[in-house]
């Protein structure tokens, strides 16, 4: 690249509160010495304009064809609902520009590999937000399994919580589709699979799963208006799993809050010692998490610090590190991100998850993730 900064346009930043805003742009914000956000697109050009003056961002673009094709951009970001995911990113990578798309990448398999083929063919640097996997704490987890800090893994379990799929939802406007499963945006997809994601960096891949999905709110009632609504999405998960190593593994994932305790636990056995990691929230992709070492029933647990405990945790925290290893990316030549590629791979555990629970078989999952590299 002939620019010493790589320039950004991002889809879906509004002018009210979103994702974009409380995420993307202050990590970027905290990057300007290798980011400079160039352009802004939204699904019209009056809300494309009015997010461009709210942010003080010099182009507002027409439609996200314009902002593919502009020399202005060479880094396009997609924070968009996942259910415009697939033809933005398709018209974003037909033209030749580097992506950052937020989990997940399309609603079902057969669009993220469509995407990841296009991606390849051209060469591009394609990038799925699964945050969690860049995680400060997830990856010093990593590191302390790897180096036998527990010593052997006996086993592994889970239990999360998220609000939003409770009995309740916030707003119809913002939350109704959370609750319709062709949105592709359910507990299963998002937070169910963003933890998955770090199990497998953490743990290694799965052998062997078996299942069971339910929608235990099929009525939902809308806190702002008290109307009820329709909802069919799972908002019940449970998983027994083999490991490659045949360790067992379980994970449980709720709709709603926990009576008591954290909304986050996650409890690692081994030889030499247990490991918890507690967050909470169970959206472990922005999870400010906690790791507790006990050797011994009569001591103290040890609390292990992560590289970035100086700095305030918030919802930027990881996407700053995806932007991070973006820019490695594309200067350096390095795969350092969360690729189309592994995109696809947790694509297929998630569907090889529902088929275990339509089926109610135990499935083996023919999926290999790649171990993301540490940035030097």
């Amino acid at each position: 690249m002939k620019q010493s900064k790589i320039r950004v346009g991002i889809v879906g930043l509004r002018a009210e509160q979103s994702w974009a805003a409380v995420a993307h742009l202050p990590a970027l914000g905290q990057l300007t010495d290798q980011y400079e956000i160039r352009g802004v697109v939204n699904s019209t050009p009056e809300s494309s304009r009015v997010a461009a003056q709210s942010y003080d961002i010099p182009i507002a673009f027409g439609s996200i064809e314009e902002m593919a094709l502009s020399e202005e951009i060479d880094l396009i970001v997609v924070t968009t609902r996942v259910s415009l995911h697939y033809d933005a990113v398709k018209t974003i990578l037909s033209h030749g520009k580097h992506i950052y798309c937020e989990w997940p990448l399309g609603r079902t398999l057969k669009e993220a590999e469509e995407l990841a083929s296009i991606a390849r063919e051209r060469s591009l640097i394609a990038v799925a937000g699964t945050q969690s996997r860049v995680a400060a704490a997830i990856r010093e987890l990593a590191s302390l399994i790897k180096n036998n800090y527990i010593g052997t893994i006996l086993s592994s379990s889970i239990r999360g919580w998220v609000a939003t799929w409770g009995d309740t939802i916030s707003d119809i406007k913002n939350e109704e589709y959370l609750r319709k499963e062709q949105s592709g945006a359910d507990l299963l997809t998002i937070p169910f699979a963003h933890t998955l994601a770090a199990v497998c960096d953490v743990l290694g891949d799965i052998n062997g799963l078996s299942a069971v999905i339910h929608t235990r709110f099929p009525k939902v009632r809308a806190l702002d208006s008290g109307q009820f609504i329709h909802a069919d999405a799972p908002d019940y998960i449970s998983l027994i799993a083999s490991l490659g190593d045949d360790t067992p593994f379980s994970i449980e994932y709720k709709g709603g809050q926990p009576v008591y305790g954290e909304a986050f636990v996650w409890e690692i056995e081994g030889t030499k010692g247990t490991i918890i990691i507690t967050a909470p929230t169970g959206y472990t992709q922005l999870a400010d998490f906690t790791i507790r070492v006990y050797t011994l029933p009569d001591q103290q647990p040890q609390v292990i610090k992560t590289a970035d405990t100086a700095e305030p945790f918030g919802p930027a925290t990881n996407v700053k590190e995806i932007y991070q290893r973006i820019a490695s990316d594309i200067v350096s030549g390095t795969s350092s991100a969360p690729s189309f590629e592994d995109a696809v791979m947790l694509h297929r555990l998630i569907d090889h998850i529902r088929l275990s629970s339509k089926s109610r078989q135990w499935v083996n999952p023919a999926v290999q993730t790649r171990s993301l590299p540490n940035l030097s």
